[in-house]
């Protein structure tokens, strides 16, 4: 038997800037494969210029909704699924050709390093674990946005090693895109909440952006300095666009409601949101 081939998926849409960088990182496998989401810019002609092979798959609201089309493109009897603006570590790529010589699992998480700007965002998103890298033919995608691949047998997590992670550098790299990004996935989350019993406007505004501040900020933001506090602030600012997306989803058919119990349920939160700050 020879050995197991490897194939790198990788999802574009006018990702011209990263792109390059991204395919040479994942030069040692045996294959790279661009799925392409109709590009209008360069970035089909430099991946084909530095050997990758373009298959295009149809337009989405979102890359989780093709990669299932996308995954039957490649070849490998493995596949590593990576985000045009990451890279692949020299640690990593060792590491995934010695998995599939022995492996442990049929799919594994793989820790991923990113970044707010110039900073490594190691305290408040490390390890920041990615199901990325498994047998073809065991994981597949809902569609749903930011849902984890599905895994059709075991698994396993690499070490939060940050010489084996995904480099993630365009984590945040333009406050304007981050927060264009965040307008359109704001009613793609949507989807996420439409099955949770807490989707009241006020529980989300409060408990959930108040949450937020306190598991990202003081869970290890706090560490990073200036960037942790206005990274921090900046979901903040994310779940927000979310709440405002509850309130216009529900307010055709929204029912008035008392002054008296409006202030008890925001009482409510704040004191919920409190024990959570004070809870060790």
């Amino acid at each position: 038997m020879g050995t197991p081939r490897i194939s790198v998926l990788i999802h574009t849409r006018n990702e011209e800037r990263w792109i390059a960088d991204c395919i040479r990182s994942a030069a040692w496998a045996d294959e790279i494969v661009i799925a392409d989401m109709v590009s209008t810019d360069a970035t089909r002609s430099i991946a084909e210029g530095l050997g990758a092979r373009v298959v295009e798959v149809p337009m989405a609201k979102n890359v989780d909704e093709v990669r299932n089309e996308a995954m039957r493109s490649c070849t490998g009897d493995w596949l590593l699924v990576v985000d045009a603006d990451e890279r692949v570590s020299a640690g990593l790529a060792a590491r995934v050709r010695e998995i599939v010589q022995a492996p442990a699992a049929d799919a594994y998480w793989v820790p991923r390093k990113n970044y707010f700007l110039d900073t490594w965002m190691r305290h408040s998103l490390w390890p920041d674990p990615q199901m990325r890298f498994f047998r073809r033919g065991v994981a597949s995608w809902s569609g749903v946005v930011h849902e984890a691949a599905q895994i059709r047998g075991s698994c396993a997590t690499l070490p939060a090693d940050p010489g084996l992670a995904l480099e993630h550098p365009g984590a945040c790299f333009d406050i304007t895109l981050f927060f264009q990004k965040y307008v359109r996935y704001s009613a793609l989350e949507l989807e996420r909440t439409a099955a949770m019993s807490e989707v009241g406007f006020v529980q989300f505004l409060i408990r959930r952006t108040v949450g937020e501040f306190i598991n990202r900020y003081f869970g290890g933001g706090w560490r990073e300095g200036m960037a942790g506090l206005v990274f921090s602030a900046m979901r903040v600012a994310c779940h927000l666009m979310v709440a405002a997306q509850v309130y216009a989803r529900d307010h055709s058919a929204w029912r008035e409601v008392s002054p008296v119990a409006l202030r008890r349920q925001v009482r409510w939160e704040g004191l919920r949101s409190a024990i959570k700050l004070l809870r060790p």
